[in-house]
């Protein structure tokens, strides 16, 4: 009996702590230290706790209360409609646990692809000055993880790849998005210092259908929800995970086979003299019987450094190389980067750089791409002091081995139908925001009438989440060759027509003209901060009320033809009327042939280069002699298009066709 009693106490003893965790009063992990609660609103604070449990939030000496339903689902609701709540830091406490550096200023969304992930840590060589010396206490960031999930909406972010709230300074903004982080810069000083919060959730790569509600999606584009149900089956992804995890060992363990591994062909000593001599931009570089190469080529270039610069602080920059590469100096690894993007960058070790003859040896592993070494980028050694070497030209090379393209087997992406909208913008549902900033559509160039329909549709989608809030969205900014035929009609110029006409069609939107704001070699351009600024332009008028500042450059508005010419008229709100700037080449290949980017077409159609002329303030006069009854136009329609056309706020045109 007292066997049995004492094993009873064990065994409720042994069960308190679990009791104890069960009723404790949970919160979504972004609701935590540093979190940024939006003014003027009436904010939500909510978790779980057992059902019937009380939960009491104390903030800024108002206690505020709720009760865990049947289903331990509890909400408080907070109103900070007073000026005088506007600032921070402030302490909170749900029950007994507290919560500290709480603001109350303006939360924004930042969500979109890769423009509006990429890090500031990848913007040094324009901003480093600012990312070094930084810090406002009054600035807070949150990174969402963005796990694509085909599991069905989630009440909590993922924790992998999430950062807390965080404020800004040196030590933490070089995983900060960098249009978050200019744009969150910009907002505080045009609100004359009202804190400023961001929660960034962002995927490279990601599909517009990835963001937007399964209802949403089977209400307007069905086929997309269609073709994740399988992925659903019980123990599909896992089988599949378990196939690719194979597949990926193997692939792997041939690539080990390479015979540049196995005869160290990073050996600063190595005769290689049998190597072929390559230029670097070769266009046909690594091909091999008419076929281009996949697997890995080798790359050596010995150069000399002068007595004076050894010992300096020093760093190797290999421009952008697609699509990996390892990087080796005088027999050592100095670098690696494992896909196509980011810069090479390779600080080098004290003491590795000798006077006199140095050997670099580059094993790159490229997919089949023709490009390997990006031009116009930085090939060089930088040293402390300003001086450089150059390392462009001629190297010698060697192939490595031949391997096929990777295969692999279906699992969750960020193409997947909601996988994104699930685990990273359902679980914020209930936050409160002042906005949303779109940066996204790369992805969709190929679905261009698609993506016209569905951006409303997101935009709609997330206000029936956040509210009525305003939404700027970014057009692409020029990428790619620039082409001489004006009849081009390629894919990232119908992105940007149908997201500026897409964000027409809705209600407190903006669109932020890019086109003059890329680099025609990198996806990625560098300038977020002029970016951030037009995007702050919108916010100011949509957020703030505050008309005093024109937001966008010259807006078609209609066309009219007479006489052989046609008459473009732009939207009246033109600062100091049109600005038409120098002409601009239409190609490499054509240097001595100048457009200012409008093309007019006839009634066969066929689009020629025209010329423009501004009259009565808001008008184009645009001709071409050959072309005697015009019917359609063109401006800036192309990958990276030429821009002449401003206003004299220095804002562009955004492109657009009439045809």
């Amino acid at each position: 009996m007292k066997f049995n009693q004492l094993l009873t106490l064990s065994t409720l003893f042994s069960v308190l702590p679990l009791l104890n965790l069960e009723a404790e009063v949970k919160t979504p992990r972004f609701i935590s230290d540093g979190m940024v609660l939006q003014r003027n609103e009436t904010v939500r604070i909510w978790g779980t706790a057992d059902p019937g449990e009380k939960v009491t939030i104390t903030f800024l000496n108002n206690k505020y209360k709720g009760t865990a339903d049947a289903q331990g689902n509890w909400m408080v609701y907070i109103p900070t409609t007073k000026k005088s709540m506007i600032g921070g830091p402030y302490t909170m406490t749900i029950n007994e646990r507290k919560l500290s550096d709480i603001y109350v200023g303006d939360v924004w969304l930042c969500s979109g692809q890769s423009n509006m992930d990429l890090h500031t840590a990848r913007l040094v060589d324009l901003y480093k000055d600012e990312f070094d010396t930084d810090v406002n206490p009054a600035i807070h960031l949150m990174q969402t993880g963005r796990n694509p999930s085909v599991k069905g909406p989630q009440n909590d972010i993922d924790e992998q790849g999430s950062y807390p709230w965080e404020s800004m300074s040196p030590d933490k903004v070089g995983h900060w998005s960098g249009i978050s982080y200019f744009f969150a810069k910009e907002m505080f000083r045009r609100t004359g210092g009202v804190p400023q919060g961001i929660i960034n959730c962002s995927m490279g790569g990601s599909d517009i259908v990835a963001w937007i509600s399964t209802d949403s999606l089977r209400e307007n584009a069905p086929r997309h929800v269609q073709t994740v149900e399988h992925l659903k089956q019980p123990g599909y992804l896992e089988r599949c995970a378990a196939l690719n995890r194979a597949i990926g060992e193997t692939y792997n363990q041939l690539l080990n086979e390479d015979p540049g591994l196995k005869g160290q062909w990073m050996r600063a000593d190595l005769d290689d003299s049998d190597w072929e001599v390559v230029n670097q931009y070769d266009p046909h570089l690594g091909d091999a019987d008419g076929r281009t190469w996949v697997g890995t080529l080798w790359f050596r270039k010995e150069f000399n450094v002068p007595q004076e610069l050894v010992g300096k602080d020093s760093l190797l920059r290999l421009g952008c190389l697609v699509d990996a590469d390892v990087a080796y100096l005088n027999g050592e690894k100095v670098g690696e980067v494992t896909y196509q993007y980011p810069p090479r960058k390779y600080t080098l070790p004290a003491g590795l750089l000798k006077a006199g003859r140095n050997v670099l040896v580059i094993k790159l592993r490229t997919n089949g791409s023709p490009e390997k070494f990006v031009k116009e980028k930085p090939y060089k050694l930088f040293f402390h002091g300003g001086q450089t070497i150059d390392l462009e030209g001629d190297w010698r090379m060697k192939r490595g081995i031949l391997m096929p393209r990777q295969p692999g087997v279906e699992g969750v992406n960020n193409g997947n139908a909601s996988a994104l909208y699930d685990n990273t913008i359902y679980p914020l549902r209930n936050y409160r925001i002042a906005g949303i900033l779109w940066n996204q559509g790369e992805t969709n160039a190929g679905r261009p009438d698609e993506y016209r329909k569905l951006l409303p549709v997101l935009i709609n989608d997330w206000r029936r989440d956040f509210g009525d809030v305003p939404a700027v969205i970014f057009g692409l900014a020029n990428f790619m060759e620039r082409h001489a035929d004006a009849n081009y009609d390629g894919g990232w110029a119908r992105i940007r027509e149908a997201q500026r006409l897409g964000t027409q069609s809705l209600d407190k939107a903006g669109f932020v003209t890019a086109i003059d704001l890329g680099e025609w070699n990198d996806i990625h351009p560098l300038n977020k901060k002029e970016s951030a600024r037009r995007a702050a332009l919108w916010m100011q008028r949509l957020y703030l009320g505050d008309n005093t500042e024109v937001v966008e450059g010259p807006t078609f508005e209609s066309i009219t033809f007479s006489e052989g010419k046609a008459i473009i008229t732009f939207k009246p709100g033109t600062a100091d009327g049109l600005i038409l700037r120098s002409g601009k080449p239409h190609s490499k290949d054509t240097p001595g042939i100048y457009s200012f980017g409008f093309s007019i077409a006839g009634e066969d159609g066929i689009f020629q280069w025209c010329e423009a002329l501004v009259i009565n303030n808001n008008q184009l006069l645009l001709w071409n002699d050959r072309i005697t009854n015009p019917v359609a136009v063109r401006y800036a329609w192309d990958d990276d298009p030429i821009v002449t056309l401003y206003n004299g706020a220095g804002l562009p045109a955004p492109s657009f066709s009439t045809k």
